[in-house]
């Protein structure tokens, strides 16, 4: 592929050229849109030339080839005369005008005109064919030999279709082979509809599929999808405000600065290094490879797009390269997207998250057979990113009743994980969300599904993430865990016991896990592995395994490969025993520490774990001088000289807690109340404070308010 570097230096001829070389009134803007689209489309990766070369030795007489199934094509058979035209079409690649190349092209789409081949699923039809014959179209129009006039014509006629529009990334997707088809046969009418739909989806929405005002994405509903559709949505966007700039035809300055924060505020945070949060991904995780980023291409438009955040799309696009490390350019930052029910902490050393649905959005997908085992993935599941790769590929082999960082009953096996259900399924609790104040914050979710109940709060600080849960309650007869991690097995397990104030004591010596085990033990302090801590002040019956774990793709998505797969796994939870009635749990992730003499030596006694109960989970982090409070309903903290009491239930953030002015920022998860009212008594305070909190309504209700 084209480096970054690069690729802006050809943008930035691109842009010389569009503004300084006087074109025939009547191409334009045709030919200045179809020049950009044209380059973004060439490709100098040399290994392309191999793949051609094996698609002409292979390609039959009558144009088709012998492995693929057009009685219901995917990707496969358009794709191979893509990557033919582009090295056809290149004059960087080894096939460049080559005459068997361009009789390859000619047969396999006259082959594909006459055949005319459907996919049962309507994306193929509507949306892939019609934009990936565009692209070919174009190509061709580079090369040395264009197509025959009889054939593209037929072709630009088998690409039209009618637009569906409302319909976010799908209509951007649709517009984007409008967009194609205009250049094409340079037709306003077409030009009109291709520009009108694809900045359609570029605006602020309530609830409806697109970008929401917290700055998340839905899309199939109210279900969180910022980098499954929404990266759909931001790649079109992209390229639409790319190959229409300078024109009469240029996205509004008003919506570009949607897209670019959305970029620059959401989706790119979303990747650790060049690998995305799992929680983003959608019923996408499980396809092979998925969690890779990859986005040079993009990066070189939006930074011409929008030069003034330069150094940040170029730090973004080093990371993504594996030129400077995971942690280059990163910030530190805390946000709760209260629409979508998902929270994202970063800091330079590390990305958490979690993810919950609301009784107000849609769990996580199952559909065309995909997903069929994420039942779990809405429960407050959680990506921990060091590296960025830790999960990469790993879901072939999960055990999905053991999703990170959820609560669930124990199946014998997974068909306990199984989605029942094609689509969108609705959250089940009112209660899930969080507080930020941009920097620290908390995430909170109380569940209520699958018979099992439990108030579980994740509260974020720079070191720490302290993860509690309360009322953890089941009838149901499997057993009862809480997973703290699974992903892939690097190196070492270690594990010790006997944690007092916060250092190890001179009880049990950490004991290294022995290959392919799986130990449970009571009362273990810390487990330590692939430099992520896990502290449990409580201790608990814990369950913790480096064993090799056996899957298939195919078991957890219908259209990829059979073939099983295998490998060592982590996997650490917390058991609650069968039919709990009053279940908790204590576990503090502190990420970035290199060795288990780190561990032993690691001062937890900052933090104070004040409440974890039902109704009230506290958690002070007395260096910070934070305070973060979870009421699930009305109530009283009293700590020796704090004291607070709430009317509602709600979320709190303090943050200089011992000063005369603290900071106070409060929230209503469940998105029910517009005012709370509250009585602090601080220990930097002179007396009672009482405090009215008036909360955002109509499209900000969940939204995080600071309160004086």
């Amino acid at each position: 592929m084209l480096g970054f570097t690069n690729r802006l230096k050809i943008f930035a001829v691109l842009l010389f050229l569009g503004s300084s070389h006087l074109v025939n009134a009547q191409t334009e803007p045709y030919q200045t849109i179809m020049d950009r689209i044209n380059m973004g489309l060439q490709d100098d990766s040399h290994s392309l030339d191999g793949q051609a070369l094996k698609s002409i030795a292979a390609i039959k007489k009558d144009g088709s080839w012998a492995d693929i199934n057009y009685t219901n094509p995917d990707y496969d058979p358009l794709q191979r005369m893509k990557t033919i035209a582009i090295v056809y079409s290149g004059s960087g690649h080894q096939l460049y005008g080559d005459a068997k190349a361009y009789d390859a092209i000619v047969k396999s789409l006259g082959h594909w005109l006459e055949l005319n081949p459907k996919n049962k699923n309507w994306w193929y039809n509507e949306i892939f064919y019609p934009k990936t014959i565009g692209e070919i179209l174009i190509l061709m129009r580079y090369a040395k030999m264009p197509l025959p006039a009889d054939l593209e014509k037929s072709l630009l006629v088998r690409m039209t279709r009618k637009l569906k529009t409302g319909d976010g990334a799908n209509t951007s997707d649709e517009a984007l082979h409008y967009l194609y088809r205009a250049c094409l046969t340079q037709r306003k009418t077409t030009l009109d509809s291709a520009s009108k739909y694809l900045f359609e989806p570029v605006s602020i929405t309530d609830g409806k599929e697109g970008v929401q005002v917290d700055n998340s994405y839905f899309q199939h509903g109210k279900q969180q999808a910022i980098a499954s559709y929404g990266a759909v949505f931001a790649d079109n966007s992209v390229n639409a405000a790319f190959y229409l700039r300078g024109t009469a035809y240029a996205m509004p300055k008003d919506q570009l600065n949607i897209l670019i924060t959305y970029l620059k505020d959401t989706f790119f945070k979303t990747i650790r290094g060049s690998f995305f949060d799992f929680n983003v991904r959608g019923r996408g995780i499980s396809r092979k490879d998925i969690l890779k980023g990859s986005f040079a291409g993009m990066l070189a438009k939006v930074k011409i797009l929008s030069p003034e955040y330069a150094d940040y799309w170029l730090a973004a696009a080093q990371r993504m390269s594996g030129k400077e490390p995971p942690a280059y350019g990163v910030s530190a930052s805390n946000r709760s997207y209260w629409k979508s029910g998902y929270t994202l902490h970063t800091r330079a050393g590390y990305t958490f998250s979690v993810q919950a649905a609301s009784s107000r959005t849609l769990r996580t997908e199952r559909g065309n057979n995909e997903n069929i085992l994420g039942k779990f993935l809405a429960d407050g599941a959680t990506n921990i990113q060091l590296r960025g790769d830790e999960y990469l590929n790993v879901m072939p082999v999960w055990e999905w009743d053991k999703i990170p960082g959820v609560t669930s009953r124990a199946y014998p096996d997974d068909e306990g994980a199984t989605i029942k259900q094609d689509w969108g399924i609705p959250g089940t609790t009112a209660f899930a969300g969080g507080v930020s104040n941009g920097l620290y914050g908390l995430a909170v979710y109380a569940q209520n599904y699958d018979e099992v109940q439990a108030k579980k709060g994740w509260f974020f600080f720079d070191q720490e993430i302290v993860c509690l849960g309360a009322g953890i309650k089941s009838a149901a007869a499997q057993e009862v865990t809480t997973t703290l991690n699974q992903n892939w097995l690097k190196g070492d397990v270690i594990l010790a016991a006997k944690v007092s104030n916060g250092q190890s004591s001179q009880g049990d010596k950490p004991a290294v896990l022995s290959p392919e085990t799986k130990l449970e033990k009571s009362g273990a302090d810390w487990v330590w592995h692939d430099h992520i801590g896990y502290f449990l002040p409580e201790g608990g019956n814990l369950s913790v395994s480096n064993q090799t774990q056996n899957g298939s793709w195919y078991r957890i998505n219908q259209f990829q490969p059979k073939e099983e797969v295998s490998g060592k796994v982590f996997r650490l939870s917390l058991s609650h025993g069968h039919r709990p009635v009053d279940g908790q749990y204590e576990y503090i992730v502190v990420p970035g520490i290199s060795s288990a003499d780190a561990m032993k030596n690691y001062k937890l006694s900052t933090i104070k774990i004040l409440s974890n109960t039902e109704d009230l989970q506290v958690v002070e982090h007395q260096g910070l001088d934070v305070l973060q409070v979870i009421f699930y309903k009305a109530g009283v903290l009293k700590a020796g000289d704090l004291s607070i009491k709430s009317d509602q239930a709600c979320a709190i953030l303090i943050q200089g807690l011992h000063t005369e002015n603290p900071i106070i920022d409060i929230a209503d998860p469940a998105q029910q109340n517009t005012r709370i009212q509250l009585e602090l008594k601080l220990p930097g305070l002179k007396g009672i404070k009482k405090l009215n909190c008036d909360l955002p309504d109509g499209a900000q209700r969940g939204a995080t308010v600071r309160v004086q």
